[in-house]
């Protein structure tokens, strides 16, 4: 009976032993040992920052103004014309308020009757028209004055007179005026220039 509890013990024991030298090794194997070299964990190298381009888009440089002294004469100005409006043409008719040259000292002017060639009547604007021409005078520099009157109530005015072909034309001479009402008004035409002057009186218009 003793001899089988030594060998029951000697077999627990080897067991005991056995597990403990696997037990060292595999310590040992963990561990590195001392023998084991060291383990070197890989470092990444930092990512190279990527280098900036530079901008290659070429900076406009700005045009030098131009020099007004440089400008072309030829040219209008900004804002202006080049050559100024003409004034529209004054003709026979047109209201004037310039009297003519008077006579030469010593010289005495021809006679020059207007002739009346119509009439006009303008409700409306209360408008007297009259037409007058000055027979066998062929000149510049003469007015023709229309006077209408009826009563105590006298409208006149005076207009430019320009020569034409055979005469000299004192245009369509027209009057407006609220002083004008129905009835027969007394037209006068005179014309004078520095070498003739004459007057036309007897002419009569009816405004209904």
């Amino acid at each position: 009976m003793k001899r089988a509890s030594i060998i029951t013990w000697s077999i627990v024991g080897g067991v005991v032993v056995v597990g403990g030298i696997v037990t060292a090794v595999a310590f040992a194997a963990s561990d590195g040992g001392p023998d084991a070299p060291p383990s070197v964990s890989p470092t990444t190298s930092a990512a190279a920052s990527p280098s900036s381009t530079p901008d290659s888009t070429p900076t406009a440089s700005a045009e030098p103004s131009a020099d007004p002294s440089e400008a072309d004469p030829s040219e209008p100005a900004p804002g202006g014309s080049a050559e100024p409006t003409p004034a529209a043409p004054v003709g026979p008719g047109q209201p004037t308020t310039e009297a003519p040259a008077a006579p030469a000292p010593g010289t005495t002017p021809v006679s020059a009757t207007p002739f009346v060639t119509f009439d006009q009547w303008t409700a409306a604007s209360s408008t007297l028209t009259v037409g007058a021409t000055v027979p066998e005078v062929v000149e510049q520099g003469g007015a023709c004055t229309l006077t209408v009157s009826k009563g105590a109530t006298t409208v006149s005015g005076s207009f430019t007179a320009l020569p034409s072909a055979s005469s000299t034309d004192c245009g369509s001479m027209a009057l407006s005026s609220p002083s004008f009402s129905a009835g027969t008004w007394t037209v006068s035409v005179a014309y004078a220039s520095p070498t003739a002057a004459g007057t036309l009186s007897d002419y009569e218009v009816t405004i209904p």
